[in-house]
């Protein structure tokens, strides 16, 4: 089979590798197409030993395919089932990885990815029939946004803002509205991606052109804190920036009882006053990867007409091309998310 293999910072080439062979718990999945994640971007530009992705390795975990060989002890899965994964149960942890290297040394750069002990709703998802591969390659990305909104238990209605409207954020836009929530401010410096979120449904705001907060004191009017100061009336802010003033701009302007919930990484420690969190009784969560029901989720929300999140795919490149669709999907201004086909 054609493999992407990640060789080191800015050296990918697909090479021939021996096609998996599905052992008798296991399936094999021909891919259709693949997304490039952040992670992936990472270990293009910087180096993948931090994020699970080693040299001489196949990678990538965003996919969706068919499957293709089926192990005689698998039940509910057959050959021709539509499907995505979840990564990160690709291979039990005995094999001696990590779940952060299972996942993002899956192979979903590679016509052919295997699973161990596949098992139906655990680690592979059937997509339904009015599910498009086109809109079914996001599960995985929708997948993360969809566990920070689950987290942050709304109950629908609720008034949200996303910092950083990259894939994550504008999966979060998804993952809200599915939510039952409609009022979502968005905020980025990116014009491109603002349009994308504004397609949506979301209100976007250029925060390289005005004050966040001011702004959304004027579209959601003013909540008066439990010290009579001036609050944003957002019950929950969703961090896909990871920019280090966005926790203390939460702290310093949130509503009583509400929730930030953090997606993104953070390269920097902050400081944080314990007396605001205290005094507001505010919330602050961290979001890591997602759960199997979380996946279920998502598959649910990318099969409804309604769902428009199809929209930040910027770029598609066949398999063979991979070295130039990573280029492209280092270009933050032009690129959200890059596509990779397969014949």
């Amino acid at each position: 089979m054609k493999a992407a293999i990640y060789h080191g910072i800015k050296h990918v080439s697909v090479e021939e590798r021996e096609k998996p062979v599905a052992g008798d718990k296991d399936v094999v999945i021909q891919v259709v197409k693949a997304g490039i994640c952040g992670t992936d971007v990472h270990a293009y530009l910087a180096g993948g030993d931090d994020v699970g992705i080693h040299a001489e390795n196949e990678f990538g975990h965003e996919f969706v395919g068919i499957i293709c060989e089926v192990g005689k002890n698998v039940e509910d899965l057959h050959p021709g089932d539509r499907v995505t994964i979840c990564p990160t149960a690709r291979r039990p942890e005995s094999c001696g990885l990590n779940s952060t290297e299972i996942a993002d040394m899956s192979g979903a750069f590679s016509e052919y990815v295997y699973v161990e002990n596949a098992k139906k709703d655990e680690n592979v998802f059937l997509l339904p029939k009015n599910l498009s591969f086109d809109r079914g390659v996001l599960t995985e990305p929708l997948s993360v946004s969809t566990h920070a909104v689950e987290i942050a238990d709304l109950k629908g209605g609720e008034k949200a803002l996303v910092y950083g409207a990259g894939t994550i954020g504008l999966c979060a836009v998804a993952a809200l509205q599915a939510k039952g929530i409609k009022d979502i401010i968005i905020s980025d410096i990116n014009e491109a991606r603002l349009n994308i979120a504004k397609e949506m449904g979301a209100t976007p705001f250029h925060s390289g052109k005005g004050n966040l907060m001011e702004f959304v004191k004027e579209q959601w009017g003013i909540y008066r804190g439990n010290s009579g100061e001036d609050c944003i009336n957002a019950d929950v802010v969703i961090d896909c920036a990871g920019l280090p003033m966005i926790i203390d701009e939460f702290i310093g302007n949130a509503k009583t009882l509400s929730k930030l919930i953090i997606v993104a990484v953070h390269g920097k420690n902050v400081e944080i006053s314990p007396y605001w969190v205290l005094a507001k009784e505010v919330t602050l969560k961290g979001s890591r990867g997602y759960t199997a029901e979380d996946i279920l989720t998502s598959i649910h929300t990318l099969s409804q007409e309604e769902c428009k999140l199809e929209k930040m795919i910027t770029q598609k490149y066949d398999h063979k091309d991979i070295g130039e669709a990573f280029e492209q999907a280092c270009d933050g201004k032009n690129a959200i998310k890059v596509v990779i086909e397969y014949p």
